[in-house]
């Protein structure tokens, strides 16, 4: 129910409806995995099969009977993405192109987060009895034990706040600046990102220490989340790939431009 709710409330495609989410992530990974081919060598061959296998794996998620359990699918598709992710690490030399891939994977979850919580302290003023689910179902989401959640606005202050929390807004931007800081001595961003985003840290640090999570959690999020915004819109650099190869004869099977 509490999965329903977060659903209901949120941005379109934040929270999937019961039963859609293994066939949501599936699409994006399998439209990652695309990608991943299209870039040619610019992948190690090892990360662009495992996107394969993350696709492949989330899309029987969605067609089997784990596909009415929202965590369960979290928690499959969460693990393949995280093979992947640590492959990554581990096999990619971290130059430029690494940075962008690093910057495209946590710029976008400092933002689904921040409107995550946002939806989530939307719920808890329009109906408090509500709080306890949903919270819990906030952090289920967010990839929380629940074993060891913490509960209500703890919940949010570790979620938005706590920078040593990997699934948090402020974790998430930590590593956005990092990426921008060693795109920014190579020209690949434009001269606002990463002061944006040092600001948009700054925005978090300061909730945290004057408490907003108890006092105004929506100014704070909102906040976040428009300046994570902006960050979003001061340009995304662009790691050109290989050229692609000329034919040179009819009948050559070489790709042709």
């Amino acid at each position: 129910m509490a999965f329903s709710t977060l659903a209901a409330v949120g941005p379109e495609g934040l929270v999937p409806a019961v039963g859609t989410g293994g066939s949501l992530a599936a699409r994006h990974l399998e439209q990652a995995a695309l990608s991943a081919v299209a870039a040619g060598p610019v992948l190690p061959r090892d990360v662009v099969d495992a996107l394969a296998h993350a696709a492949s794996e989330a899309w029987a998620q969605a067609g089997g009977a784990n596909a009415l359990n929202p965590r369960g699918v979290a928690i499959a598709v969460r693990r393949e993405v995280a093979c992947v992710r640590g492959l990554a690490m581990h096999s990619m030399v971290q130059d430029d192109v690494f940075e962008v891939m690093w910057l495209g994977t946590f710029l976008p979850r400092a933002a689904w987060m921040s409107a995550l919580l946002l939806s989530r302290a939307g719920v808890a003023r329009s109906d408090p009895d509500s709080a306890a689910a949903t919270w819990h179902a906030a952090a289920l989401i967010a990839g929380t034990h629940p074993g060891t959640a913490p509960q209500g606005v703890d919940i949010l202050r570790a979620l938005l706040t706590d920078d040593s929390v990997p699934s948090s807004v402020a974790y998430s931007i930590d590593e956005v600046t990092a990426a921008l800081f060693a795109l920014s001595r190579t020209g690949l961003v434009t001269q606002v990102a990463l002061p944006l985003a040092r600001a948009t840290a700054a925005r978090l640090d300061t909730a945290a220490r004057q408490d907003e999570m108890t006092t105004d959690p929506e100014r704070a999020i909102g906040e976040a989340l428009d300046l994570i915004g902006v960050l979003a819109a001061s340009g995304t650099p662009q790691i050109p790939g290989p050229p692609p190869v000329r034919s040179v004869g009819a009948g050559d099977p070489r790709i042709t431009t």
